[in-house]
């Protein structure tokens, strides 16, 4: 019976041995697949995080753009003087360059060969360019009239002109365009009854002028101030913004444009957008600030000091107009010249894929 008991205990203790080592390899069991699962979890988090850094890198990496700017002397330049003084962001990524021309058949070269993205141009220009089909859009407008004929001799009206020799620039262009269409409009034959003698750019009608070697010229403001600052007897004798008011009854019309490039409109209309909101801000700007802006154009040393430029500011009628706000002073012009002469807008009456429509 004792042996029975003894043997009984012993199995039991043989039991519970058993059963505590299965417990303790169980236990170790899930310890280890529980860290196998957390080194897991650990390895995808990050795979997963490396993945988002490299998706996140691809979607802010941006291709640089480089835009090429251009406008000739004077006015246009001005219009755009903080610009090309700042050089303000227009887009991450981009990189904007200004040049000013001094001559305006370098300027319509450049544009026929697509060398600039965006220009400030003779609003005919943009016209004829656009009929030949060179892939330019008029944004807007920035200069509204600065032509004035000035006079160191007795001129008292139009009709004085007559048999006279008058001292201009832009042949076939904007103020060869109004001229000749003023002149017809008051009875006179340019071709005829006087004379237009034309200068590659406004240095040199203005230095012919000063010089005494023409008595009578058209003289584009800021350029004008200048001329009388250096000769008092220089007058205005006509002020051609008057003169067209007084034919087509509009209160001004859009003497310079700004264009953009299809192409760049077509694959980066937000960065248009923004130069465009840049550049009337900059238009705004002058107006308030003249004694600055002239001296960010005397820095740009193309010929006309602050004092000239700060004077010559508020008789310049620089404001910028985009061609949806100002379409039909846009229209009324541009068919005036193209009934006046077909070839001062390309041959072909303007139609409306001419404009960038905001």
């Amino acid at each position: 019976m004792k042996k029975i008991f003894v043997l009984g205990m012993i199995l039991m203790i043989m039991i519970s041995g058993c059963s505590t080592k299965v417990e303790e390899v169980i236990y170790d069991t899930e310890t280890v697949d529980n860290a196998t699962v957390q080194e897991n979890v650990v390895e995808e988090t990050d795979e997963t995080t490396d993945s988002e850094e490299e998706a996140t890198s691809e979607e802010t990496t941006v291709e640089p753009l480089s835009i090429r700017v251009i406008a000739p002397y004077g006015t246009p330049v001005l219009s755009m003087v903080k610009m090309m003084t700042e050089n303000p962001s227009v887009g991450e990524g981009v990189e904007v360059t200004y040049e000013a021309l001094a001559a305006t058949d370098v300027l319509t070269t450049d544009l026929i060969n697509h060398n600039a993205d965006i220009a400030i141009v003779p609003t005919n220009l943009a016209a004829v360019l656009h009929a030949k089909e060179a892939g330019y859009k008029i944004a807007g407008a920035s200069v509204w009239g600065v032509l004035y004929i000035v006079a160191t001799e007795e001129i008292n009206s139009i009709e004085d002109l007559k048999g006279k020799e008058i001292s201009m620039i832009g042949r076939g262009l904007t103020p060869d365009a109004m001229m000749r269409y003023i002149l017809t409009e008051n009875g006179i034959d340019p071709e005829t009854d006087l004379t237009l003698n034309y200068f590659s750019g406004s240095s040199e009608l203005a230095a012919d002028f000063l010089g005494g070697n023409s008595t009578i010229a058209m003289i584009p403001q800021p350029l004008l101030t200048a001329v009388q600052l250096k000769n008092p007897e220089a007058k205005v004798v006509l002020d051609i913004q008057e003169a067209w008011g007084a034919i087509t009854g509009t209160p001004s019309y859009p003497l310079s444009s700004i264009i953009v490039s299809e192409t760049l409109i077509e694959s980066h209309p937000e960065v248009v957008e923004s130069f465009l909101t840049e550049f009337e801000a900059s238009v705004t700007w002058l107006n308030e600030n003249p004694s600055e802006a002239g001296a960010y154009y005397e820095d740009l040393d193309i010929g006309l000091a602050a004092p000239v430029i700060q004077k010559a500011i508020p008789t310049s009628n620089l404001t910028y107009i985009s061609a949806t706000e100002g379409r039909d002073l846009f229209d009324e012009y541009l068919n005036v010249l193209y009934n006046f002469d077909p070839k001062l807008t390309g041959g072909k009456p303007v139609d409306e894929a001419l404009y960038l429509e905001k």
